[in-house]
């Protein structure tokens, strides 16, 4: 079954790491046939916005899933980044969403332990 997506005018998305912009000035329409992995430009989060903790995380989590020929070096850095997580608070929900993510990321689930994120960091 086919993803089906709406871009809006200007708006970039990421698919198995290419950048394409809709360069139209209207929305694009497109379905993607297969597996890949694809982020909108409203979910991806850039290294010099990063503030907290949990979207060290994020960004870590992100590069894997839109870089995986660069994972071994992303791991390295995800890992570091959910330890500091996990020891910055002392919040037992955020250590469970730290968990959670690190088993999902075990899993090579990115896109679930992104939306797990998400909405975490959507309530900082």
């Amino acid at each position: 079954m086919a993803l089906k997506f709406r871009i809006p005018a200007g708006e970039k998305i990421v698919v198995n790491g290419a950048v394409l912009t809709n360069t139209s000035n209207k929305a694009m329409h497109f379905s993607l046939e297969n597996d890949a992995a694809i982020m909108r430009e409203r979910d991806i989060l850039l290294p010099e916005n990063v503030v907290t903790p949990l979207q060290n995380v994020y960004l870590y989590v992100q590069l894997m899933y839109i870089e995986p020929d660069n994972h071994t070096s992303h791991y390295k850095s995800f890992q570091d980044a959910a330890q500091a997580a996990f020891l910055s608070t002392r919040d037992d929900g955020e250590r469970g969403i730290v968990f959670e993510v690190v088993g999902l990321v075990g899993e090579k689930n990115y896109y679930s332990a992104l939306k797990k994120l998400q909405k975490s960091i959507s309530l900082e």
